[in-house]
């Protein structure tokens, strides 16, 4: 910033002097040569950017020589003038060129961290992404094991609906059985009241043939 500043006084100076050694020409030959203002600023100014058409010559031989000297003095000031502006703008356009270098710099880095980031991110989505394909896994594993158990149950619940249905029937065969047996104890109940009822009837006639 001082270095800018700097040169920024030297441009303000060197234009001053500029306009000043213009001013002072123009009313030096404006007062030798007798002519008007615009007239003696035109030829200083012509004279300082060394174009000369030739319109307006020094007559007097004291003009000549301060042509000369004036000549020798402003073509170099200006001429330095314009490498220092030039310096400037050179200086200005670096400075720019130095700015969108080091934004492009930081938009570099924010990219490389970007792209880092994004690296850890699909790193850490394809870990994720194993953990879950593990999990799913895992899972499968046990829907399987869940379902091999549930068909395990059913068998299981068939057989015992199989055994309760076989328990059913034998205690259907023994209801069967005892009906069966009370029916040959009832039948064994009136054969034995016959043979009670025989045994009376045997008892009366063997007592009548004793009398």
């Amino acid at each position: 910033m001082p270095h800018k500043k700097k040169l920024k006084e030297s441009i303000k100076i060197l234009i001053s002097a500029i306009f000043a050694l213009l001013t002072l020409g123009t009313v030096v030959f404006s007062y030798i040569e007798g002519w008007s203002l615009i007239d003696s600023f035109y030829f200083v100014s012509m004279t300082a950017t060394t174009v000369g058409y030739g319109d307006f010559i020094p007559t007097h031989p004291i003009s000549k020589i301060i042509t000369v000297i004036y000549s020798l003095t402003i073509i170099p000031f200006i001429l330095y003038a314009f490498t220092v502006i030039a310096k400037f703008e050179v200086e200005k356009v670096h400075k720019q060129i130095s700015g969108i270098q080091r934004k492009q710099l930081v938009q570099e880095t924010e990219i490389e961290k970007t792209e880092r980031k994004i690296r850890e991110q699909k790193k850490l989505i394809k870990e994720q992404q194993e953990i879950l394909d593990k999990q799913d896994a895992k899972l499968k594993k046990q829907v399987k094991i869940t379902k091999e158990q549930e068909e395990d149950l059913e068998g299981q619940e068939k057989t015992l609906k199989k055994a309760v249905k076989e328990i059913k029937e034998h205690d259907e065969e023994i209801e069967g059985q005892e009906k069966k047996l009370k029916k040959a104890v009832k039948i064994i109940k009136e054969h034995d009241v016959e043979l009670d009822v025989v045994e009376e009837v045997v008892e009366e006639e063997i007592a009548k043939k004793l009398k």
